[in-house]
């Protein structure tokens, strides 16, 4: 005879859970007429809905969800008025009220990440009516590793939510002592900002700026901090965006190194950014640039005149003095320094001077040569300050003065040494900083130019004798270059005289200076310079024989004859340098010989006889 299986077996068989809805999603239900699988169903159902939603309170601790968890279960098994239950976690214990160990027992464990945490069990403490050997339901066994399984979730959830909360401090804290501001955005608004970000953004407290937009914080630099977010605007970055921005600190501008990395917090999308200020980075990153490009300016203009090193702008030379002049005049060009040039008259201080300005960042504006000597000193004011309309007899018209017309680019003071004491005086203000006044006007004016000034006598000697003003002296004086006289290079005398004589419209016939004339020229002194070579040169083309306006050097050869005898011009120079040297030497033929570079005998056969 087959077993009749027991009504709560049956209805249960008999009761289908739907599928489309979740055990979580399900609420208490109370029905009276419902059949009995229906009712135990529905007990389940609560026991399980019961222990998840336990999880939902805030601000709960695990072990207040464990011991209302196992107060839930009983509720849930046949005869809930034998059940009790025990929840064992972690070395602690939960149990009902009347909870007692006997050998009606039901058991399933609580895994968490494949790890055996503890159990749950359900005792009958004493025996239900109709007992058999196992009083237990195959149902209440599902129900029990459901109800393990629910546990397990809640632990994890709990634990994970209290490493959040432990991170989330530890973050709090780390973040608050660092120096760099830090914001946490997300839905576009601010959830957090540290007291380095408030500071930065002069935000007396972070409560103001908290769930505000980032484009309408409406707290502190509000344009500033909507700045800083404009690369992100309002979508969802999925990679790190930096980038630099400059804001307005008291007294300085700032720079800020900004960097938005995307981030998951609480299980959504956020931005965490980051500002650093950097401005002494910076601004040692800009100077060392402006150095870099000053030395890349310099290098550029050596390299270029590598090509032609002979001769720099209008200045020519192949000696080694000419070479350091070279040098010193691109290392003026490349700083904005005042220079003054110190050379014997007509040894080419203009010329220097113009290089210095061709190839200097200012190269684009006005050169304005003024000869101080030839400067009034009751005209001073009018002629490098300017006047206004009116301001004396005779000016129908606004005038600029030197300091105007130079405003910006370059004033070539030549022979700066003839300006006198009081001219340096009213320079000096000027050129320092306390402006000038046109004549006429009460407006006071400040320029911005470059001092270049020139001498022919060393500007010490004036200092010492009260001549100048030592203010003076040492405000133009910043780069000194000093140029050599003719004949301290006179290996320099056949590139200058190619050169000029290319200026010069030679007679048919010549193209070129003679040996023998090119021999005197390098035996010259030259007192006046690269200027008196070029007037020689000029008046040997014109006249066709050499004339020195020195004392004692005039030499007068005979005019070139039509068809020129090198050998009878070479005899002819010789007699002339001879005669020369003993007129100098007082007749004496050894000194003379020694000045000619010969030797004694070899004067002796060069004389004419007696």
């Amino acid at each position: 005879m087959t077993a009749k299986p027991s009504k709560k077996m049956a209805d249960s068989r008999s009761v289908q859970k739907d599928p489309n809805v979740s055990e979580k999603s399900c609420r208490p239900l109370t029905i009276s007429t419902a059949p009995n699988a229906l009712s135990e169903r529905i007990k389940e159902l609560n026991c399980l809905y019961g222990i998840s939603n336990l999880f939902e309170n805030q601000d709960v601790s695990l072990p207040w969800i464990m011991q209302r968890a196992v107060e839930l279960i009983p509720a849930a098994w046949q005869y809930p008025e034998y059940a009790c239950a025990r929840i064992r976690l972690e070395g602690q214990d939960y149990a009902t009220r009347n909870f007692k160990a006997t050998k009606w027992r039901q058991n399933t464990k609580i895994v968490l990440n494949g790890q055996h945490v503890g159990d749950v069990d359900v005792y009958y403490y004493k025996k239900p009516p109709l007992c058999e050997a196992n009083p237990f339901l195959e149902e209440e066994k599902h129900l029990l590793r459901a109800i393990g399984e629910r546990l397990s979730k809640v632990l994890w959830l709990k634990r994970s939510e209290e490493a959040l909360r432990e991170s989330e401090e530890r973050y709090r804290v780390l973040t608050e002592q660092v120096a760099e501001g830090v914001a946490l955005v997300q839905d576009n608004r601010f959830r957090y900002v540290n007291p380095a970000f408030c500071k930065l953004f002069h935000i007396s407290m972070a409560e103001e700026i908290l769930d505000r937009r980032v484009t309408d914080p409406r707290a502190g630099n509000a344009a500033e901090i909507a700045q800083s977010y404009r690369a992100v605007g309002d979508i969802e970055i999925d990679a790190k965006v930096e980038e630099l921005i400059q804001l307005s600190q008291p007294g300085r501008l700032a720079w800020i190194q900004v960097c938005h990395s995307p981030i998951a917090f609480k299980g959504r999308p956020a931005l965490l950014s980051t500002f650093k200020d950097i401005t002494e980075i910076k601004e040692q990153q800009m100077a060392a640039q402006r150095m870099a490009d000053q030395l890349d300016s310099e290098n550029r203009v050596l390299r270029s005149s590598l090509k032609e090193r002979y001769r720099l702008g209008d200045i020519l030379g192949r000696s080694a003095a000419m070479q350091g002049v070279y040098e010193r005049i691109l290392k003026a060009a490349a700083t904005d320094a005042s220079v003054a040039i110190f050379g014997e008259s007509g040894s080419g201080k203009e010329l220097v001077a113009h290089a210095v300005h061709n190839h200097g960042a200012r190269k684009n504006h006005r050169f304005v040569a003024v000869n101080c000597g030839a400067v009034l000193e009751t005209l001073f004011e009018r002629e490098f300050f300017g006047h206004r309309k009116g301001a004396f007899s005779g000016a129908h018209a606004d005038a600029p003065g030197y300091l105007d017309m130079a405003d910006g680019g370059t004033l070539f003071l030549d022979e700066v040494g003839d300006l006198t004491l009081g001219m340096q005086a009213k320079m000096l203000r000027a050129i320092e900083g306390g402006g000038y006044r046109a004549l006429g006007s009460t407006d006071t004016k400040s320029t911005d130019l470059r001092i270049i000034s020139a001498s022919n006598t060393p500007l010490e000697d004036k200092v010492n004798s009260g001549h100048m003003r030592s203010d003076f002296f040492y405000r133009i004086q910043v780069i000194r270059i000093q140029l050599p006289p003719l004949r301290q290079r006179k290996q320099d005398i056949p590139l200058l005289v190619e050169h000029f004589l290319r200026r010069i419209e030679l007679p048919a016939g010549m193209d070129r200076v003679p040996g023998p004339i090119m021999d005197t020229l390098m035996e010259y002194d030259w007192p006046g310079n690269v200027r008196e070579l070029r007037n020689v040169l000029q008046r040997f083309v014109t006249l066709g024989h050499l004339e020195f306006l020195s004392p004692c050097e005039q030499f007068e050869p005979s005019p070139l004859p039509a068809e020129m005898d090198l050998r009878s011009a070479t005899r002819q120079l010789e007699r002339s340098l001879i005669a020369k040297a003993l007129s100098r030497t007082g007749g004496n033929r050894t000194k003379a010989a020694r000045l000619l570079g010969i030797s004694r005998r070899a004067l002796f056969r060069k004389l004419p006889p007696a």
